[in-house]
């Protein structure tokens, strides 16, 4: 059976579900769908970079309990992600992580 092609979103603790359904959207809006599941690591940059290997389109994205969010690409050292966005930033930044991450995967500019 053949993986379906998605970002993989892994979330450590509790995040507000906002958060998770704000990233997701973003994704969504550009067509690239998503899959939420808990992770491990309760890093940022370990899982989003973890979450990239996993990903079938090599793109992932972290979340912390606090509301922080990394967007990473499997090809990057795992310091170097390609987007944070800060706990408490308001909806459109976190609407915004997840349309990074879309783009990313579709080789679309970033702005």
């Amino acid at each position: 059976m053949t993986e379906k092609p998605v970002i993989v979103l892994r979330y450590a603790g509790s995040p507000d579900p906002a958060v998770l359904r704000e990233v997701c959207a973003g994704a969504e809006e550009e067509g690239v769908p998503t899959r939420v599941e808990e992770g491990r690591a309760t890093d940022l940059l370990t899982l989003a970079h973890g979450a990239a290997l996993e990903s079938p389109l090599e793109t992932g994205v972290g979340i912390d309990a606090s509301g922080g969010v990394v967007v990473h690409h499997a090809s990057l050292p795992p310091e170097e992600p390609v987007q944070r966005v800060e706990a408490g930033s308001p909806r459109p930044d976190l609407r915004i992580a997840g349309r990074t991450a879309a783009r990313i995967v579709k080789v679309l500019p970033l702005s």
